[in-house]
């Protein structure tokens, strides 16, 4: 069975990567717990479309509560609240830079925090994924969406996109369903902007754990159509079950 990095194409030694955007997008950061067996080294490289994508990753685990699982084909999962163990890396688009995050992500009640945010605030303030133990967060530097309700125990898809020139973030969310329409859209052309490197688990200060499965991190440097992200939710949802 192919090792699915992107999706969508094979091109040989069983690894297949993603390719057939509306648009004209790159998968840049690939952070997927299928392609891996452990944690992964801090200083060791994830890889998007080639040897472009490279990214270094930053990894500390000391207090060992970050494990890898192969559930779901693989997932990293944080069991506890300890805030000093973490993983970071990717792309640093904190300006002028239209983008669009995708991930796969199954929270835990043990604690309630934030699952993706930017490892440094000072330059955006940025979150996805998780915030409070809420599914459904999306906050390029303004709300999208910040919730204050609303959770569960399934397996979520999100797609944060943001466009550099219009000031829109928009979030298309699924579980059992694909998306038909964003489930969240808001306009705001003076604060947004991307994560500088996107850190899981928790904030930079290590505050705000949240527990938790991550099955990936995918990161593009442009704007997802509907259609492209109706086109990875069916590469992905048997993966994780649907």
């Amino acid at each position: 069975m192919p090792i699915v990095i992107g999706g969508g194409v094979e091109i040989g030694g069983g690894i297949t990567v993603e390719r057939g955007f509306a648009t004209s997008v790159s998968l840049t950061y690939d952070l997927d717990a299928a392609n891996y067996s452990a944690v992964p080294t801090n200083g060791s490289v994830t890889d998007g479309e080639g040897t472009t994508g490279q990214r270094t990753l930053t990894v500390a685990n000391a207090g060992s509560s970050i494990s890898w699982n192969a559930a779901n084909g693989g997932v990293f999962r944080k069991s506890n609240a300890v805030g000093t163990d973490f993983i970071y890396g990717g792309p640093n688009w904190s300006t002028g830079q239209s983008y669009s995050v995708f991930t796969a992500y199954k929270l835990s009640a043990t604690s309630s925090g934030r699952l993706l945010n930017t490892q440094n605030e000072s330059t955006r303030d940025w979150m996805m994924a998780a915030y409070n133990g809420f599914v459904n967060a999306f906050y390029p530097n303004y709300a999208v969406n910040l919730p204050s309700s609303g959770t569960n125990a399934n397996w979520n898809f999100g797609w944060g996109t943001w466009n550099a020139t219009t000031g829109l973030g928009q979030l298309y969310t699924a579980t059992s369903v694909q998306p038909t329409t964003t489930s969240f859209a808001v306009t705001n052309l003076g604060s947004g902007g991307g994560p500088n490197q996107i850190r899981l688990f928790s904030r930079s200060a290590g505050s705000e754990v949240q527990t938790g499965d991550i099955g990936f991190v995918k990161a593009y440097n442009g704007i997802l159509t509907l259609a492209d992200v109706q086109g990875l939710y069916n590469q992905y949802k048997s993966r994780f079950g649907y």
